[in-house]
């Protein structure tokens, strides 16, 4: 493409033509600049990318894109934009031709549960309309290939190139998982969301958005973007979403929902319940995990496919990793591993756990929440009677102590048990060891994150599974 086309296609402040060279690729980290690519400097929270220009040159960078004044080069293209962000949206679409305008794209916003739902969508997804791919948390899956991405929501050059490799491999339908800072950010702009998935609103992220006002209405953007909008009802800001939105499809337990839940049993390791008139069986006991699958039952029943089908196929899905992960043992207790880590997902947890025996909560909180996060925390362990046994859980720039303090006193409001153990190989041996038969020990937070941060945001080897059987085989 051209340079005179490009700009043509995109918001600029002002422009400098200095070459002619081709442009084919866009990126914001200059080590991955190639002859000829366009570099966008991001101002972001702990580095600005003005500071690479000069490294993007050497590197090859035909085009710069900037915000902030900056020293001028000649022989490279310059354009001046008010939000290199935007811009670096705008440019990734143009280049790679708006690959989402070819596909059927899904995006899943909300505190708790986007990954659930999204991997469910992709497994329906998959098992009905061939193939499909998922970008979130987890990583990118195109089809059965994996690979790891840095953020929940990667930056919009990246998806473009996600979407276009799916595309030549011939998949066509895709989900991803759309966070509140990349829908903030603007990674998602431009993005042909058929449709929009709002699973609920909690308190996380406020050391960010400052006010929970500012929460909702990040996540709202996506709704701002979608051709079809899909809210759960039963949560108070799914209820302001469908007051904002009035065209959303429902779905939830109550009879305002477009996609009910009734008629709700749970067996031993299985949830049975209706969805308007068909039956549905899902591999889990959680109460939550009917909300995820709702959700994608919605999906997939306005993109065409029957109830009947959606059941059938939901019946031999048997979840993802860390995802009320059921661990064997000969001990005969249940041991869970599970990524929740915010109050809400505390909470319902909690709630799905059988009330005739004893629950233990192995935790910690990252150093990044602030102190009514943690005594939230603390407090839904108290308030459900969960013994919580206190633990690391990337501290970064803060200390074990001091975040464990702050849980404790969540606790000690309402006159909670707990132990406070900072290894966590310790801790989850500890717990296990105190529990009896038929009692859950819940190991929360970590998931499938494969590294913890004990030291600022450098990255330890870490593996929650690995840590959890060391802790079976210790008792």
């Amino acid at each position: 493409m051209t340079f005179e086309t490009l700009v043509e296609e995109i918001d600029y402040i002002d422009i400098k033509k200095e070459n002619d060279q081709e442009l084919k690729n866009v990126t914001n980290n200059s080590k991955d600049i190639e002859n000829g690519d366009v570099f966008v400097a991001i101002v972001g929270k702990l580095s600005d990318g003005h500071k690479y220009i000069d490294d993007a040159i050497k590197n090859g960078a035909s085009t710069v894109v900037y915000q902030n004044d900056i020293d001028i080069e000649e022989g490279i293209n310059y354009i001046k934009v008010k939000d290199t962000r935007l811009a670096l949206s705008q440019i990734s679409n143009v280049l790679e031709d708006f690959p989402s305008k070819k596909m059927t794209v899904v995006g899943v916003t909300g505190t708790n549960g986007k990954t659930t739902t999204a991997t469910t969508i992709y497994y329906l997804m998959r098992e009905i309309y061939g193939n499909a791919t998922n970008i979130g948390t987890d990583g990118t899956f195109i089809g059965d290939e994996h690979s790891e991405t840095s953020n929940t929501t990667p930056d919009s050059y990246l998806l473009n190139r996600i979407f276009n490799e799916s595309l030549e491999k011939n998949i066509d339908h895709v989900v991803l998982e759309a966070s509140s800072h990349g829908l903030v950010q603007n990674r998602l702009n431009g993005i042909d969301f058929d449709y929009g998935i709002f699973t609920n609103l909690s308190t996380e992220h406020l050391d960010y958005h400052k006010t929970m006002d500012n929460y909702f209405a990040a996540k709202m953007i996506l709704f701002e973007n979608s051709k079809n909008k899909i809210v759960n009802i039963d949560d108070p800001y799914g209820k302001k979403a469908k007051e904002r939105f009035k065209d959303a499809i429902t779905y939830g337990k109550s009879e305002e929902a477009d996609y009910r839940a009734t008629e709700i049993v749970k067996n031993e390791k299985t949830t049975d319940f209706k969805v308007n008139g068909v039956d549905f069986t899902i591999n889990s006991i959680a109460d939550y995990e009917i909300y995820n699958k709702l959700a994608a039952i919605a999906t997939l029943n306005n993109m065409g496919a029957s109830l009947e089908e959606i059941s059938e196929k939901l019946k031999k899905f048997n979840g993802l990793p860390s995802r009320f992960q059921y661990v064997e043992n000969d001990l005969g207790k249940n041991i869970i591993i599970d990524f929740a880590h915010t109050p809400r997902a505390f909470e319902a947890i909690f709630e799905s756990i059988p009330k005739n025996v004893k629950t233990y909560a192995v935790f910690g909180i990252q150093g990044d929440r602030n102190t009514e996060f943690r005594r939230l925390i603390g407090n839904a362990c108290a308030k459900n009677d969960v013994f919580a046994v206190i633990t690391t859980d990337d501290p970064k720039f803060d200390t074990y102590d001091h975040i464990s303090d702050e849980i404790v006193a969540g606790i000690d409001e309402i006159g909670g048990q707990y132990e406070r153990i900072e290894d966590r190989l310790k801790a989850m041996t500890y717990a296990i060891k105190k529990a009896n038969p038929g009692d859950y020990i819940l190991m929360l937070g970590k998931g499938e994150e494969h590294f913890i941060k004990l030291h600022g945001n450098e990255k330890t080897p870490y593996n929650e599974m690995e840590t959890v059987l060391k802790a079976i085989d210790a008792q």
